[in-house]
């Protein structure tokens, strides 16, 4: 065995059969590899999460995580400050699915608009910090906390990495 993890970069995998095709756990790296599957193990270990999702860009990883955990007639809490990418696919494209969402405040003092955007049908709460593009930070630990108070999922976007 390695040292260090190896980094595939292969694009497909050997498959075995059409009826075993994802049998041996890849099948092209685009969906999932070896080397993706160490970091996001790595990365969760270190974040005692419940699960990591590693995607090529940012709004690969919000359109993901917003049409995996809503449906039409959800609504979503989005801060304020969300990259214009979101904002835009918030407003525009996922809106047209009868989706709902709610911008608000989310910095250090603000957390009682979240509370206050909090509706029956509330799903996600989809927050970034450091913001984009003002830099404003966002205690995530309060926000999470608010999050399972709730019951609602917290979708953390990292944008300056």
């Amino acid at each position: 065995g390695a040292i260090l993890t190896p980094v595939y970069q292969c694009t497909t995998f050997v498959q075995e059969s059409i009826e075993k095709y994802c049998e041996k756990g890849y099948s092209y790296t685009r969906s999932s590899n070896p080397t993706v599957t160490a970091l996001e193990d790595k990365l969760n270990a270190l974040e005692g999460g419940a699960g990591c999702t590693m995607y090529a860009t940012g709004m690969a990883a919000t359109t993901t995580a917003i049409s995996t955990f809503m449906s039409a007639g959800d609504h979503a809490i989005i801060t304020n400050c969300s990259y214009g990418g979101t904002n835009r696919a918030a407003r525009v494209f996922f809106t047209r699915m009868g989706m709902e969402f709610t911008f608000v405040g989310m910095d250090d003092d603000e957390l009682a608009e979240v509370k206050a955007a909090i509706k029956p049908n509330t799903k996600l709460i989809l927050s970034e910090t450091p913001a984009n593009p003002t830099c404003t930070l966002t205690d995530l630990a309060a926000l999470s906390q608010l999050a399972k108070a709730n019951k609602l999922v917290h979708v953390l976007s990292l944008i300056h990495i």
